[in-house]
Parts: structure tokens; sequence; C-alpha cells
């Protein structure tokens, strides 16, 4: 792969990797994105390490890049942009990850209202491999509604810690002649940013934890291409810093016609009639700039060099992008802006620098 392309070019090196005949295993690893792996430059993985730096798809955010890990297709196309998007069959909010509603702590609760096929209608990655294809997942997302949709023509397995994860794989390619391919996704990292902060204790010692787990496995992965990714990286925040859209504005919510905001909180998108985009821009730009210096306010369709069907069914008309280090949200749709202290989403290196990096020898 080319130095500072784009993580939605990673399902064709895969592609091109298994047609090769190589027997592949991609980790991707939740929000350790490049800055943060470099942190551990002095661990022995890492001393083994050859890294091609890539960017992140915009917005910078898991839904966006799980998405195009298991169809092959970039966030324009698949359309799955945001943590919450809009779901035209419903023509309301909904978070596609859990397949349940914003506000709702049950997982999966959209089941029997909407048919999951409508998430990712088309073909997976694993359909267009002529190989054996093996999906790992932490236990508790590994059978969810987004899971069995998004893996199809793939095994799926649940594991409970990295190392656990890791020996399965393992096993999963031992013994095999012919090509392969699997993909072992790893969330603790992530959940720590968030929790936590990128520069907490918590998240180094997660990232330890997952980076040990891997080199200790490596003997027993020989012959097979060891890669690492991940989707994007973290900024820290706090909800201190917080700029409510509709506390700067109270005249905001009347002219939205989704009561709640698309994305999240370092990249907000708001759905509104045609007619109001304007006015929401010109009113709404210059009282959060005073607010938030480096603060952005655009029509959402500037972020995105080209926009399919599918994201332009879902997108909201205006992009709200927080300033560095700050959240936006509504406080009339309390999310969790109010406890993280981890965030992404946004264009911020540290939210964007990835990479694509191989094990060698």
């Amino acid at each position: 792969m080319r130095p500072d392309g784009s993580f939605a070019d990673i399902p064709d090196e895969v592609r091109r990797r298994v047609a090769a005949g190589e027997r592949v295993a991609l980790l991707f690893l939740d929000a350790l994105g490049l800055r943060f792996l470099h942190r551990h430059d002095n661990h022995p993985l890492l001393e083994r390490l050859q890294i091609t730096p890539l960017r992140s798809q915009f917005p910078s955010t898991t839904t966006a890049h799980v998405s195009t890990i298991h169809t092959g297709l970039a966030v324009q196309d698949h359309g799955l942009y945001e943590w919450n998007v809009l779901e035209p069959e419903l023509g309301t909010i909904i978070c596609p990850l859990r397949f349940n509603s914003p506000s709702s702590k049950v997982s999966d609760d959209l089941e029997g209202r909407l048919d999951p096929a409508v998430l990712l209608p088309g073909p997976t990655l694993y359909d267009s491999l002529d190989a054996p294809s093996f999906v790992l997942q932490p236990a508790a997302i590994a059978s969810s509604a987004f899971t069995r949709r998004a893996t199809r023509g793939a095994s799926v397995h649940g594991f409970q810690t990295p190392a656990e994860g890791l020996r399965l794989l393992a096993d999963l390619m031992a013994g095999r002649d012919g090509p392969a391919y699997a993909q072992l996704y790893w969330d603790a990292i992530d959940r720590a940013g968030h929790e936590s902060g990128p520069d907490s204790p918590e998240f180094a010692a997660a990232t330890r934890q997952t980076l040990d787990a891997i080199h200790a496995q490596l003997a027993d992965l020989e012959g097979v291409t060891v890669l690492l990714t991940a989707d994007h990286g973290q900024v820290a925040v706090s909800p201190e810093r917080v700029d409510y859209l509709d506390e700067l504005w109270p005249e905001l919510p009347a002219l939205l016609s989704q009561p709640r905001p698309a994305g999240s909180s370092r990249d907000v998108f708001l759905h509104m009639a045609p007619e109001h985009v304007d006015t929401v821009i010109a009113s709404l730009g210059p009282r959060l700039q005073d607010a938030a210096p480096g603060s952005r306010v655009l029509r959402a369709t500037e972020l995105f060099d080209r926009i399919g069907p599918r994201l332009a069914a879902r997108l909201g008309q205006v992009a709200v992008l927080a300033a560095p280090g700050r959240q936006v949200w509504l406080r009339s749709a309390p999310a969790n802006e109010r406890w993280f202290r981890g965030q992404h989403g946004g264009l911020e290196a540290a939210e964007t620098e990835t990479y694509l990096a191989e094990v060698q020898g």
C-alpha cells in the first residue's frame, strides 16, 4: 500500500494478499491510532512492525470503519458514517452498531421493527474472497444483529480477552495449506480512552495488554501474514468543555427536522429542511466561534469528496465540528458527552492518523 493512503484501501490489500495465496490475519485495534501506537516504540512487537501510515476516513468513527472493513466499501458508499445516523426506513435517528435507539440502553431493541438488511444490503468482503474467512470479536458483540448482518460469508467467534482471541485465531489458521482470512477486532483500548482519556494510565495499560498478547502469540502464527490497523485515535475531552448548541442559540431546535442530532460529540450532524440551512450556518456559526474558537459550522456535503446514494439518504444537512479539545452537542439530547474523557470523529491529527502495519520475520 502507498503511504498516506486511506483506511478504505485496506480491504483491497486483503483481497490482493488472499488472491496471492496468503493466510492473512488482520488485527483491528479500535482507537490505537498512529501516534498512540508509537508511544510503545520500545515494545518488542513494534520492533518487528513495518508501518505504513494511512489516514482515517471522515468521520473518524468506529461505525464508518467497521462497516468498511466488513463490506470493502468506503464510507461514501456504505453510508453508515457515525455512531448516530438517520435511518430512512424509520424516519428517525438510530445507533447502527448497537441496532437500537440512541436513548436506549438495550442493544438490538430494533429487532422486529427494522430489518438489519437495510443497514448493509450488499455483499460483504467475505463473500468476495475465494477462501475461508473468520471474524473474531468480543463475546458481547459477536452475535449482535449488526455483526450477523455485516459478517455474512465468514465464521464468527467470540472471545473475552485479547490473549484468548489470538489463541483462537492461531487455532483457526493452523494446518491450513491454502489461503485464508481472519479479522480480529478488539475494543478495550477505545473504551479505556472514552472513560479515562487517551493520555491516561488506563489507556496505556489497555494498549500494553493488547500488544503483549499479540507478541506472545506470534510463534503460533508462523506462516501467517499478520497485519495491524486502527480505525482512528482519540483526543482528550471533558464534560466541562462541551458547547451546547441549543444554549448558544435557543432558536435552533425549532428549525430541526430531527430533535436528536446525528453524529457524535466531535462531529454533530443536524437534520433540517433545505430552506433552513443557510440560516443555521449564518446564525449558529458566529455564536459557536465566539464560545469556542476553532469550531466550524458548514454544509455537511463539503466534508466529503463524493457522496453515494446511501450516504446521501442518511447525511444531516449541517455539520458542526468541535474545536480542539472540546465537544459539541445539544443539551436537549443528553448523551455520552456528559462523561467522556476521550473522543474522536473530527479532523484533528490525533483522531485521523492511522496505519497498516505488517509483522516482519
